[in-house]
């Protein structure tokens, strides 16, 4: 059976969490909406007893749609013109 972890996060504002979960990748899908930053970093026991500290880049998990992409590119490109004027 698979063991729960105790893994804790933080950001470069000092801004913790601690988050009990099966794997790393579920832990960060959870706390990820918490954090505004592009990369937060992780501290957890692996399975063979090791401490591992790291830095995770966030959002994982998520689909970009090209949609939202295509709307980023028109409203810039909308200030851009309305800036030249």
């Amino acid at each position: 059976m698979s063991k729960m972890r105790m893994f804790k996060f933080w950001n470069e504002n000092g801004d913790e969490k601690e988050k009990e979960a099966m794997s790393l990748k579920k832990a960060v899908m959870s706390v990820q909406g918490d954090y505004k930053d592009r990369f937060i970093s992780v501290e957890y026991v692996s399975k063979k007893g090791k401490q591992i500290s790291q830095s995770v880049e966030i959002p994982i998990g998520r689909k970009i749609r090209q949609a939202i992409i295509a709307d980023k590119q028109k409203a810039a490109l909308r200030a851009a013109k309305e800036a030249r004027r």
